[in-house]
């Protein structure tokens, strides 16, 4: 299983990322992540970052997708199944991702798109920056980060829904649901993408998915 994710700041991306990579034993490569570990170790990668933002600027695309290759080339070796979150953030990046992955033979089965409502990431970014005595978030701030977010992306969810790949979930819901019913959707995809089937595959809503692929009801229900 290979997925992208792809959401507005707040939707739990990182959490549900690390959940599906934990379901299925594929890695989970979260780039905000590894450029921290790369600064914290000092790599040269590191190093090169620090520079950057020492200098207070943005890192570069290369910059991120040569860590990104070099990650998927470490999944490829380890049985070849990803979850990739953090990138792309931009229509230049997901053209350079795919490009990679395909150059690997490592390119997505699922885009998926967690579904969220402003107000509500508002609301949870201004807890979190409250719970973690952070400073940077404000109300001005997050709002400057969705309308980027709403610009860049629109092109991105249409590219993967032309292509095929694009589930979006709404991610509104209490975060056990949401995991839920990911994890039912993507299981019930599984046999599909194993025989390589891409044919098989059509943009679908995670509210309709269990039912396209014939999953009980009781399967995405609350757990006892």
């Amino acid at each position: 299983m290979r997925v992208l994710m792809i959401a507005p700041p707040g939707a739990g991306k990182g959490t549900q990322g690390a959940l599906i990579a934990a379901h299925f034993g594929i890695a989970h490569i979260a780039t905000g992540e590894l450029l921290r570990n790369h600064v914290a170790r000092r790599t040269s990668l590191g190093l090169a970052v620090q520079a950057y933002l020492d200098r207070g600027e943005l890192v570069p695309d290369q910059v991120i997708l040569d860590m990104v290759r070099e990650e998927l080339v470490a999944a490829k070796a380890a049985g070849g199944g990803y979850v990739l979150d953090g990138i792309p953030r931009n229509m230049q990046q997901a053209r350079a991702a795919y490009l990679i992955a395909r150059d690997l033979g490592m390119t997505a089965d699922v885009a998926l798109h967690l579904d969220a409502d402003d107000t509500e990431v508002t609301r949870r970014l201004l807890a979190r920056a409250a719970l973690e005595h952070r400073s940077d978030d404000t109300a001005q701030v997050i709002a400057q980060r969705l309308a980027l977010y709403h610009r860049v992306t629109s092109p991105i969810i249409c590219w993967y829904r032309d292509r095929g790949i694009l589930v979006s979930v709404d991610a509104m819901r209490p975060v056990q649901q949401v995991s839920r019913d990911i994890l039912t959707a993507l299981d019930a995809m599984r046999p599909v993408v194993d025989h390589g089937a891409a044919q098989a595959r059509h943009p679908a809503d995670l509210a309709t998915l269990g039912e396209a692929f014939g999953v009980a009801d009781a399967a995405i229900g609350p757990s006892g």
